[in-house]
């Protein structure tokens, strides 16, 4: 019997031989199903790792120093780092094709979509493109959110998973039949990664295939929060509010399934998100979680 060589326990099911770049080819680390899945992962090369602390990367890529993670080449001079991926050096970074998730430099490991989009092994190692696999998630968000912010949608809200191209015509079509919504409007359809549509009776969230799992869990939280919004406080016109509680729900959601690289990464935006996010998480050190939750229902009170 295999045992995973991160929790110790007896591998039932499939062994996940996961290797570094730099390993040899007859090195790997085998894992166990629920390692590969839930164990944070080593931000340099992706592969996971048992520690709980995010801000960590795995032993041997600390030992290898400043080696451009695309070329493997040495860096000299100053490096680039893409959502806490990296290290890139500036010739990679400024001449390669970036991937079209994180814009990391390519290398040779790349995989393209159906649509034209290429993306990267570091996303590609978690990436959601099953719609079952896209829905369970989504359900699990939901039932987390409910256990440890009390909130939930009473209006049937589904999750679809679709290609970029479809995501743009369905923000086209809500931009042009939802004019009541300032917020559509300002939407980039090349840039924006999900979208919760409210079409007369018809209500759902659409997210983009081949997003990595953090991510993926980031995006439908952050639309899941505006359904709920959709539901308690439709006339919520004010912007940062708005943005701001979606925000906090993300990333409370990512800190419960122990994303905390990527909560620090939120914070660390200056632009409407970011400012909001930070307003939520005031009202919440101040006056709880429930108090978050209250202004949104406020605000639209006379």
């Amino acid at each position: 019997m295999s045992f995973c060589q991160l929790c110790g326990k007896p591998i039932r099911g499939q062994i996940n031989a996961v290797r570094h770049p730099d390993w040899s080819s007859d090195v790997s680390l085998q894992v166990c199903s629920t390692c590969f899945q839930n164990k944070p992962r080593c931000w340099i090369c992706n592969i996971p790792i048992a520690s709980t602390d995010l801000s960590d990367i795995c032993s041997t890529c600390t030992s290898l120093g400043s080696t451009c993670l695309a070329c493997k080449g040495p860096i000299e001079g100053g490096y680039f780092e893409l959502e806490g991926v990296g290290v890139y050096c500036a010739d990679c970074y400024q001449n390669r094709q970036p991937c079209a998730v994180c814009s990391a430099p390519l290398t040779e490991e790349r995989w393209q979509l159906s649509d034209g989009r290429v993306t990267c092994a570091h996303c590609h190692a978690t990436a959601v493109y099953n719609p079952q696999q896209a829905v369970a998630l989504y359900e699990e968000m939901k039932r987390t959110a409910y256990q440890n912010l009390g909130l939930k949608l009473n209006v049937p809200t589904g999750l679809a998973l679709v290609d970029q191209k479809q995501l743009v015509g369905v923000i086209q079509q809500q931009t042009e039949k939802n004019s009541r919504s300032a917020i559509a409007d300002k939407l980039d359809p090349a840039k924006t990664l999900g979208i919760y549509t409210r079409l007369g009776m018809r209500r759902g969230i659409y997210v983009q295939n081949g997003l990595p799992r953090m991510l993926m869990l980031q995006i439908a939280a952050h639309e899941f929060a505006h359904a709920w919004q959709g539901e308690n406080c439709p006339l919520l016109q004010d912007a940062l509010m708005r943005e701001g509680f979606a925000e906090w729900v993300a990333y409370k959601m990512l800190g419960f399934y122990g994303y905390h690289q990527k909560q620090n990464q939120m914070l660390s935006r200056e632009d409407l998100y970011g400012s909001g996010l930070k307003w939520a998480l005031e009202l919440e050190r101040t006056d709880g979680h429930d108090a978050v939750i209250q202004a949104c229902r406020e605000a639209v009170k006379d």
